[in-house]
């Protein structure tokens, strides 16, 4: 490969960065073997790590309760007091032509059978299901039954021997006291001990017709664990803490689907998963399943990408094989943070998009500038040099944008934004350090080689090629009607400005959830017995004094009164469905005598050992509606109102989800405020201008104001999808970073040549032609790369795609090609203004206007 240069230009870089960055890349440069050789080495330490990262990862996902709020406290009192009762529960839901009927009775009892094993390992609580319910109360009337058998016994001064108990039955089913399809087990019942009697109850639980059941059993608790038209029915699973923090979901569904076979059940018996614990976890396995077609597409589409702007084979492979291996490298950094922090999948798929579109923006760059060294003169080592030293300028304050917006997630109090953080902290200097170490060191050892089986890759590609023509075109028409061009896109942003601020959207999992497991479970618990069932509204406290008796762990006079008052009002709110309590536990109020009387574990549903009180509201709306939050508003002055009863904290879905969605709100813009402040003055420092960097975060809103506008269009008029609440957040906390890389490439390119001599007219129009193709080719990777993510099945991802690859295509073409340059003509000479902090000459004050 041979190309035509012109005598070497004179030393060009200005500036204290732009030298330092000249001094490294000299170093580096001079040996380059070695620097490969290090790279080698580091990649192969860290391999072994890094195939290890997906250990690390919590598959649950990060929580949306927000600390300090009343729905953390209630969080964590119900955990502390009722972990039965805690976000480790999942349901079982199971639809079936007859739930009493004798198939589905076994498949209960196989069922609870299978739970047992881990009960007994301690990773499971309790499980509690229709069947549970009627073998318990079987196994509790037998020991009673048995218990008063003895005291008439004894009181007729006669034996209690297992002979004279069978005969006592006998006499009692004779009169009647016995119902005669009780005979056979309460003779059984009586004569055996009692670590036997669970045993018979449970054979006669699973062999009995339920809908003539001999033994009395609450009907409110039946019919809220088989669905009044008996084609559904609910089980209960309470994982231990020692289950871990991702309790095994999938042991469950294997344990289901073991006992479908056991019992033969046919086609038209289903059981699914869910809660909320599952749908989060099939959410995130759906979206690690994904992974691979998202990266494999993403890379199909860098990879044509970077054919089409090198013209050659080897700089395209060799720039996604340097971001590869630097890929290896920051995931063993997060294994090894990891071990600290929470990071879950969406971490590695955040970080792995940033670090493939930031390296190839990184790639192009570096090796474009060296093209234009060599075409000016410079043989190729010095080219390279110098194209380090400018190219780095860029790439450095690119990526300090990058770090600086990824850093201010870490101080969100939502727990899902600081992983989301984590990946862009460690991925992008690992690849800004790559670009400048490997790309020069390859630049060096292969000279004009680099750009290999080519169709005259060292061709003058920004003036002669079709699209350097289109480029110079658009910068002229942003010189001709630059005004114009700043009202259209201001007139433009003001309706999808109001879109943006007044779009409906939601943190609901079921709404977002993919087609799942645990998705189509919740819809079956909806159908049959509402929403509420699975998401309610909980009301929890620790009772104020007098409330509870610590000694027999019962109401006392007075706080059975202020309870049975809070409940009433609680029921009578305009929005509630059902409250169950201590006082009403199956939703309709009891006597003193019969909330005296519960059994220990109806009792410790509402009412503690430690004596923590738990209500539960359940709503008439969905819990995620605008009418449910209206209900909670009123839920809350009810409880304001009850201090007889205690410091009353109100938690659920509905509350989490309210004051998740405030504190994303305040995230948002404490977010906003710390990178623009930070970016602010970094640029003002590097740049040595006040209006450029106020511009670039306001030209970065325009994006995210337009892409949001856009996503919404297309997701919630045309798809009639929910809009996921964290949009906004997530696309500014990417774009306030990424989105800077195209800015600075075009202005420093602005001001390296208004410094050389040119006017600040040909300077805006010579960057634009200079810059323009690697901002084009980088837009379009980070577009396509990002983009990939509407591939996959979650709704949340897909938005994530299709927002962040339309700020990024809008941002690299219309706003960068257009609106930029047609507001630094406009300026001309402000651009450049610093009041006194400035020492030396400004850039627009050199050369001619």
């Amino acid at each position: 490969m041979t190309t035509t240069v012109t005598p070497a230009p004179p030393e060009t870089t200005h500036g204290a960065v732009q030298r330092r960055l000249l001094r490294l890349a000299g170093v580096l440069t001079a040996r380059p073997k070695t620097v490969l050789a290090v790279w080698a080495v580091v990649i192969a330490v860290c391999f072994p790590f890094a195939s290890q990262l997906n250990d690390v990862l919590t598959r649950q996902g990060a929580s949306k309760v927000v600390p300090g709020t009343s729905s953390a406290r209630a969080v964590q009192l119900v955990e502390q007091s009722f972990p039965d009762r805690s976000q480790r529960e999942s349901i079982v839901a199971i639809g079936a032509p007859d739930v009493r009927g004798e198939q589905l009775r076994k498949l209960l009892a196989e069922l609870d059978g299978r739970i047992a094993g881990k009960e007994r390992t301690g990773e499971v609580r309790q499980s509690v299901s229709a069947y549970t319910l009627y073998r318990d109360s079987t196994t509790e009337y037998l020991r009673q039954l048995r218990t008063q058998v003895d005291r008439d016994l004894t009181a007729a001064g006669a034996g209690t021997s297992p002979e004279a108990r069978r005969q006592a039955v006998d006499a009692a089913v004779a009169a009647g006291q016995v119902p005669a399809g009780l005979a056979d087990l309460a003779q059984r019942g009586v004569a055996a001990d009692d670590a036997a009697l669970p045993g018979l109850a449970a054979g006669f639980a699973a062999a009995t017709d339920w809908r003539s059941f001999p033994v009395p059993v609450p009907a409110d608790a039946v019919n809220r664990l088989l669905a009044e038209d008996g084609r559904a029915a609910l089980v209960t699973v309470s994982f231990a803490k020692q289950a871990g923090h991702d309790p095994d979901v999938d042991w469950l569904r294997s344990a289901i689907d073991g006992s479908l076979r056991a019992v033969g059940a046919g086609p038209d018996v289903d059981a699914h998963v869910t809660g909320e614990l599952a749908l989060i976890k099939d959410t995130y396995k759906k979206a690690e399943d994904d992974n691979a077609l998202m990266e494999t597409v993403a890379y199909a589409i860098i990879f044509v990408v970077l054919l089409l702007f090198f013209r050659a084979v080897v700089p395209a492979v060799l720039t996604v094989a340097a971001i590869g291996l630097a890929m290896t490298v920051s995931q063993a950094a997060l294994f090894a943070l990891g071990h600290g922090v929470t990071l879950t999948q969406f971490t590695i798929t955040i970080m792995n998009f940033v670090m493939l579109g930031a390296g190839v923006d990184y790639s192009m760059l570096l090796s474009s500038r060296y093209r234009q060294e060599r075409l000016a003169g410079r043989p190729p080592k010095e080219a390279a040099v110098h194209a380090t030293a400018h190219a780095g300028e860029s790439m450095l304050l690119a990526a300090v944008a990058v770090v600086l917006a990824f850093g201010a997630t870490l101080l969100s109090p939502v727990d899902w934004i600081p992983p989301l953080g984590y990946g862009g902290l460690i991925g992008i200097p690992i690849v800004l350090l790559a670009a400048l170490t490997l790309t020069p060191a390859l630049l060096v050892l292969l000279g004009d080689r680099f750009f290999a089986l080519g169709w005259r890759p060292l061709s003058d590609l920004e003036h002669e090629s079709a699209l350097g023509r289109h480029l110079a075109r658009a910068a002229d028409l942003a010189r001709r009607r630059k005004v114009a061009i700043v009202l259209v896109f201001a007139v433009i942003t003001v309706p999808f400005a109001v879109i943006t601020a007044q779009h409906r959207s939601t943190a609901d999992p079921v709404a977002l959830s993919p087609a799942t497991d645990s998705k189509a479970g919740f819809e079956l618990v909806a159908e049959k017995w509402g929403d509420a069932a699975v998401l309610p509204t909980l009301v929890v406290t620790r009772p104020a004094a007098g409330v509870v008796d610590p000694a027999t762990h019962r109401l006392t006079a007075s706080g059975l009164g202020s309870v049975t008052a809070l409940t009433d009002r609680l029921a009578a709110v305009p929005g509630v469905a059902r409250v169950s309590a201590v006082t009403r536990p199956f939703g309709s109020p009891l006597p003193a005598a019969q909330v005296d009387a519960l059994t220990a574990d109806v009792r410790r549903d509402y009412l503690a050992d430690d004596g923590a009180l738990r209500i539960v509201v359940e709503l008439a709306d969905p819990p995620y509606s605008e009418a449910a939050v209206a209900t909670v508003d009123r839920i809350q002055d009810v409880t304001e109102g009850a201090k007889d009863v205690g410091a009353l904290q109100v938690g659920g879905a509905t509350q989490v989800d309210r004051q998740y969605g405030n504190a994303l709100n305040s995230s948002f813009w404490q977010m906003i405020g710390l990178v623009s402040v930070g970016v602010f003055v970094m640029l003002v420092v590097a740049l040595r201008s006040l209006l450029i960097p106020v511009r670039l975060i306001l030209t970065i809103m325009m994006s995210n104001v337009w892409a949001i506008g856009i996503t919404v269009l297309i997701f919630h008029f045309w798809l009639d999808r929910a809009i996921i609440d964290d949009l906004p957040i997530f696309l500014t906390v990417l774009m306030m970073g990424l989105g800077m890389d195209y800015e600075i490439f075009l202005v420093t390119r602005v001001r390296d040549l208004v410094r050389g001599g040119a006017d600040q007219e040909s300077a805006t129009i010579g960057a634009v032609v200079d810059t323009g193709r690697v901002i084009n080719a980088a837009g379009l990777v980070m577009a396509g790369s990002l983009g990939t993510m509407v591939l996959s099945s979650t709704v949340m991802l897909q938005e994530y795609g299709a927002g962040l690859g339309l700020a990024v295509l809008l941002d690299a073409t219309l706003i960068r090609m257009l609106f930029v340059p047609a507001t630094l003509l406009l300026f001309r000479r402000y651009n450049w203004w610093l009041p006194s902090l400035r020492r030396a000459p400004a850039v627009a004050e050199v050369g001619p206007r």
